[in-house]
């Protein structure tokens, strides 16, 4: 436990909500709430490091969550923003391997924690849970899929097109997005993202106004984005 870090119990009630458990009884998640913690983070906070061995897996309750995994000479690639349902370190549960990605908290963040070993056994116990389980590996080896085609196959300006129209779309976090914050998103480096961005401009697809960027030409950029120009 962490300073400042709050570790509480779980009501059945409460477990029943999350997804991974929503279809069992009454008397499955009494079991299983009594291996279940509830932990707060706040801002900033390191939940767990990419290497560790896996100490539980988490499934968030209420805020906002980034894995990221860290190159040898320093460069982040962030894998995925995570919301309220979503859940993170189940791989290395299941094949009792080391954390694979760092997670920190990007807002207050409320998750709830299963120790690994007692995951397996729930998911032996219950087959709802192994489904559950089964259906939200598949979808992240699909989005995964995703991630790796367009890292290989598209250009930095695709890639950076397409995360603008995103974010004007509001299906990215609402923060303040930095331009090293922005190249670790999008599997880049911050000087190609300031160069591209600036080649943007130039070209009337965005303007800058007060640390925002603004998509002046969508039809443009949703061509840039499509890898077409």
């Amino acid at each position: 436990m962490l300073p400042g870090e709050l570790l509480m119990a779980v009501t059945v009630e409460t477990l029943s909500q999350l997804p991974f458990f929503a279809g069992l009884g009454d008397d499955a998640l009494l079991e299983i709430a009594s291996h279940v913690q509830e932990r707060t983070f706040s801002p900033g906070r390191v939940i767990i490091l990419e290497g560790e061995p896996c100490q539980a897996v988490y499934f968030i309750g209420q805020g906002l969550v980034r894995t990221r995994r860290m190159s040898l000479e320093g460069r982040e690639q962030v894998l995925a923003y995570l919301g309220p349902g979503e859940w993170f370190n189940l791989v290395a549960a299941l094949d009792g391997g080391p954390t694979l990605a760092s997670v920190d908290a990007v807002t207050d963040t409320t998750l709830y924690t299963i120790p690994c070993q007692r995951l397996r056994r729930i998911m032996g116990d219950y087959q709802a849970v192994a489904l559950a389980v089964l259906e939200r590996l598949a979808a992240e080896v699909r989005r995964l899929s995703d991630m790796v085609e367009d890292l290989a196959l598209h250009t930095v300006r695709t890639r950076l097109a397409r995360f603008l129209l995103a974010q004007a779309e509001g299906t990215l976090p609402p923060q303040g997005w930095t331009q090293q914050e922005i190249a670790a998103r999008i599997g880049t480096v911050r000087e190609m993202v300031g160069r591209t961005l600036r080649a943007f401009a130039d070209e009337g697809l965005i303007r800058r106004e007060r640390g925002r960027i603004v998509v002046v030409n969508r039809e443009g950029l949703e061509r840039q984005a499509s890898g077409m120009e």
